[in-house]
């Protein structure tokens, strides 16, 4: 979400609630409760609820940010490792296998990053994938030296393999829509019950503020929650490829006269 609407969806809760508040207590003769003091163990309830549900989620989606964020640098270190290990072969095999991790490294940030802000993977990425696991069948392992830079790479191979699924998963939101139902209620029924405060007798700001507070709170809480559940929307603060745009450029100054057969996006050569 962009943060200019995030701050203005806070700051319309905010506003909207404190009219309310005024509203209420213009056509209020006395206080709605005869005795205010009588809702504040409601509203101490209501509120260290909503407060300890709130926190509880917040961290829940907050492990799904870092889990991305984890498997994202984990596959890119992963590749790299791979395309250095591929020194251990012929130069003909090097290179093409070289190639398939640059044209995946490319898939990746250009294609597979912007489908998984729909939660979706990407088939070019599989593509590149599947030629690289060709390529391990046919690789020359006479040698001593060759048969344990394959073993590197296998498990290299299974560390990218992790790192891209945990990627994937952390991709679709993790915060299911009852707990989404229970959140938002919690906070209407929050800035309800302090609606339920309302008394003529106090001071207008202090009320409107104490309700926009309130409000505002709720508000930010909840798109915390989105934002965390939603990593890849590539707003500000969204996961970026930067781990793997980084691997990127250190394959390009390892080797430099790599003639690699995909375009800038990861699509095979000679493909529109």
């Amino acid at each position: 979400m962009n943060l200019l609407l995030a701050l203005a969806i806070v700051v319309a809760a905010a506003v909207v609630a404190a009219l309310l508040m005024a509203a209420l207590r213009r056509h209020l003769q006395g206080p709605v409760l005869s005795d205010p003091a009588r809702g504040t163990p409601m509203l101490t309830l209501v509120g260290t609820a909503f407060a300890v549900l709130l926190a509880f989620i917040t961290l829940a989606a907050f492990q799904t940010y870092n889990g991305a964020k984890s498997g994202a640098a984990s596959e890119a270190t992963s590749v790299l490792e791979m395309f250095r290990t591929a020194e251990f072969y012929p130069a003909d095999q090097r290179d093409e296998l070289r190639s398939d991790l640059v044209c995946y490294s490319r898939a990746v940030v250009s294609v597979e990053w912007p489908a998984m802000g729909d939660g979706h993977s990407s088939p070019l990425v599989d593509h590149w994938i599947a030629e690289y696991r060709t390529l391990f069948a046919h690789l020359d392992l006479a040698s001593a030296r060759a048969r344990e830079g394959f073993q590197e790479v296998l498990n290299e191979a299974r560390g990218r393999t992790d790192g891209r699924q945990e990627r994937l998963e952390e991709a679709r939101p993790s915060v299911p829509t009852p707990l989404w139902l229970v959140l938002v209620l919690g906070g209407i029924v929050a800035i309800v019950l302090q609606l339920a405060m309302a008394d003529r007798r106090e001071r207008l700001v202090v009320q409107c503020g104490m309700i926009a507070g309130v409000a505002a709170i709720v508000s930010a809480g909840l798109l915390l929650v989105w934002f965390l559940d939603h990593p890849y929307e590539g707003r500000t603060g969204s996961i970026q490829p930067t781990e793997m745009q980084r691997t990127l450029t250190e394959m390009r100054a390892a080797d430099p006269a790599l003639d690699v057969q995909c375009t800038a996006e990861g699509r095979p050569s000679g493909v529109s």
